[in-house]
């Protein structure tokens, strides 16, 4: 608003329903820092590799039948294929095989399920380390890709049997009629452990001890024989939450109470009966209130208003004041409003129970729910923690009716019509395709389509980025760390957080640092030229690292390419950095001069140059100015020795 302020005109802003900035420059962060801040609750890490999720899951784990052959193949093969039924823990055993092992050398971590672009292979033998434990989990693969993967195997395990590493892989229990003849004596079929012993072993663990017979209703005795492990495992976390809000107060029947309603199958036949009774208006308004429960009753009301404005059903005509009060109309779906204002049924689990029941027999309206949620979502004054909460609704709905498209769809939609305001909520929807079983490859394989896509739009660009580094990388780092990849070539410079979240990837292991320096094009891609650049800075300060054979010549590799197709002034500094860290290394600077003028040595006339940047070094620092004419010296003797003059080279 502009308005006349002591003879002076100016703008003042009188309200704001968004962040404000006030300054000069971008408040992107700001946005960033919500996103990642969001999807720290989010991300899967109970089933993750980090050392300390999967001793989390071993205090907890039941070992299954079928487990001591696993065990055994294992041990005398290096390979084992675990087979069974969906929900019985396949994933689960894979890890404790591998975890039971002694620590070693190596690295523990998943292959990728997919194939991006690192090899023309279904399986790449470059991922394998000295006494790596692997897992690959193919157990939502599709045909095509099982039967690369099997074709491949054979050669592969040659590789994991030479390094002394293990691999464990689960299988898709789909595809068991394609699965080979020669592969049935690697393979080891595990049975779905007793259901009753694994929640007692959570409960236990949770601190929360329930007598045998409070584990023997009918209910929970049902539920414990049927559910999947994942389901199980939910229900004992549910338990400790009832349990955890009690205090002192209440009992196991109680919290195991709640916690089964909150599972809603069992409000699920009287919510259909329930629902024959309702009006259209009333029908808006129980989905409304579930997608928003226990939230303002404005915000349930312009969410039925709003449903209803998509799905074209016609208003009432009548003066407003004529219409039944909102209060009487929570009354009729069986709602009220609560001390703290917020709505919500007076049945406990009901929320659960309606949300399910619209997916499921309205099924013929899913894309109006869709747009549905898009609308609400971008409406400005709804809270962050609001949206959190619909978009976690809704992606269980749309997962659960198999149309993981409503959710990248969303994404799509939200980018670049918001000014970043909604980088939390594309964030938060890919993050639940991505921690899905049977959808999370879908959504590495979208991920991996759209960081392809050159002009993307600045928002999606960057929800990927943040899912790329704090949700993917958790279980698929490799695949985390390709997608980060192209998302920085596509930027064009070399200090965006795509470049930022991709270094900070590679440096947290050998293995990861190697498999980007492998891809690196600097001769292609500027950007590639400046991770170089920005890895050689980290590797020779870094002992494990430059005593690598492997990472010493990918390292001379890529300062070749630099040397000969970037400009001078882009890398002379850098060179520069490279000889005075080397100076600290004691033991292996004979190594890090050696790479360099490999290096130098393979580009046309930049021998001279490299001679010119450690001429122009050694005065720098006056107090360093003998050890560094030393290393002058031996630089010198060896790019000698390059150009075919060969005298004796000193020693360091």
């Amino acid at each position: 608003m502009t308005e006349r302020v002591a003879g002076h005109f100016g703008s003042y802003v009188h309200q704001a329903h968004a962040p404000l900035n006030s300054g000069d420059g971008p408040q992107y962060n700001f946005y960033v820092h919500e996103a990642v801040s969001r999807l720290a609750a989010r991300v899967r890490t109970s089933l993750a590799i980090a050392e300390d999720d999967r001793r989390w899951l071993y205090q907890r784990f039941v070992y299954p039948s079928g487990f001591r052959r696993a065990r055994s193949l294992l041990h005398d093969h290096g390979t084992v294929l675990i087979a069974g039924q969906p929900g019985s823990g396949r994933r689960a055993a894979a890890l404790m095989l591998l975890h039971e092992l002694s620590e070693g050398a190596g690295n523990f971590h998943e292959l990728p399920d997919t194939q991006d672009d690192t090899t023309d292979r279904a399986l790449d033998t470059a991922l394998i380390g000295e006494r790596d434990r692997m897992l690959l989990d193919l157990s939502s693969s599709d045909a095509e890709r099982y039967n690369a993967v099997q074709a491949e195997l054979s050669d592969f395990r040659s590789v994991v049997a030479t390094r002394s590493a293990r691999l464990v892989v689960v299988l898709p229990q789909q595809f068991d009629h394609l699965q080979r003849q020669d592969l049935h004596w690697l393979t080891a079929e595990i049975e779905r452990p007793n259901g009753g012993r694994l929640l007692m072993r959570y409960l236990r663990r949770d601190g929360i001890h329930p007598d045998p017979a409070d584990l023997a209703t009918p209910q929970l005795t049902q539920y414990t024989a049927d559910a999947t492990m994942e389901d199980l495992a939910k229900l004992a976390g549910q338990i400790r939450r009832a349990r955890d809000a009690d205090g002192a107060a209440g009992d196991f029947r109680r919290w195991c109470d709640r916690a089964m309603a909150e599972r809603a199958d069992s409000r699920k036949p009287r919510v259909a009966d329930f629902m024959a009774q309702l009006t259209g208006r009333q029908r808006a308004l129980a989905l409304s209130l579930a997608m928003f429960h226990g939230r303002d009753p404005a915000i349930v009301l312009r969410a039925a208003n709003t449903l209803q404005d998509i799905l074209g059903h016609p208003g009432d005509d009548r003066p407003r004041l004529d219409h039944t009060d909102l209060a009487a109309e929570f009354k009729a779906v069986e709602a009220g409003t609560g001390k703290d204002g917020g709505v919500r049924f007076r049945v406990l689990g009901y929320d659960a129970a309606i949300r399910a029941h619209f997916w499921t027999y309205f099924s013929d309206l899913r894309q109006q729910f869709r747009d549905w949620v898009r609308d609400c979502v971008a409406w400005h004054e709804l809270p962050q923690e609001t949206r959190k909460e619909l978009i976690g609704w809704f992606a269980e709905q749309c997962l659960a009716s198999g149309r993981p498209q409503d959710l990248w769809w969303l994404a799509e939609q939200w980018a670049g019509r918001h000014a970043g305001r909604l980088l939390a909520d594309i964030s938060q929807a890919l993050t639940e395709g991505l921690n899905h079983d049977g959808f999370g490859r879908a959504f590495r394989q979208r991920i991996y389509e759209w960081s392809l896509v050159a002009g993307l739009p600045r928002d999606l660009r960057q929800a990927l980025v943040v899912v790329c580094s704090q949700v993917m990388a958790v279980r698929h780092p490799d695949q985390a760390l390709v997608r980060l990849h192209h998302l920085a070539r596509a930027s064009g410079s070399g200090d965006d957080q795509a470049f930022e979240a991709l270094l900070g990837l590679a440096r947290k292991g050998g293995r990861l640092f190697r498999m980007l320096l492998g891809r690196l094009q600097p001769e292609r891609w500027p950007t590639d030229a400046a991770l170089l650049l920005a890895m050689a800075a980290v590797a020779v300060r870094t002992r494990g690292l430059f005593r690598s054979t492997a990472v010493r010549e990918r390292l001379t590799a890529g300062w070749a390419a630099v040397l000969r197709h970037r400009p001078y002034e882009e890398w002379r500094e850098p060179l520069a950095d490279w000889l005075t860290a080397a100076l600290a290394t004691g033991p292996h600077l004979e190594s890090l001069l050696d790479v360099v003028v490999d290096a130098a040595a393979r580009a046309p006339g930049v021998l001279a140059r490299l001679h010119t940047v450690a001429r122009d070094w050694v005065p720098a620092v006056p107090a360093e100015a003998v050890e560094r004419r030393t290393l002058f010296a031996a630089l010198e003797c060896r790019i000698d020795a390059a150009h075919g003059i060969e005298p004796p080279v000193p020693s360091l």
